[in-house]
């Protein structure tokens, strides 16, 4: 699978990179184990109940409470956001 970054998910991580809330090999670790296998149980890969995006999936990122937002199409992940738990649950709720 390949994966692509968007503008939003590049500064949603630049954010939390900044403020120590996340580590950066934390990221690239779960981003390699989710193209190696998706479906592996530590990534908790689940599909979004979203009127606006019906692709759309999340993964917890590796060691933390963090959640990658993406719309996966065919063989493709397009990285939407990173996001803590409660911006989660708005973005789902909002979706």
């Amino acid at each position: 699978m390949t994966i692509e970054e968007t503008t939003q998910y590049k500064r949603t991580k630049k954010k939390l990179l900044k403020k120590h809330v996340i580590n950066e090999d934390d990221i690239k670790n779960t981003l390699s184990k989710f193209q190696k296998d998706s479906q592996d149980p530590s990534l908790h890969y689940k599909k979004m109940t979203c009127k606006k995006d019906k692709d759309r999936y999340s993964i917890r990122v590796l060691n933390t409470q963090y959640r990658i937002l993406m719309t996966v199409l065919d063989d493709k992940a397009i990285l939407v956001c990173i996001c803590d738990h409660d911006e989660y649950d708005l973005r789902n709720k909002n979706c």
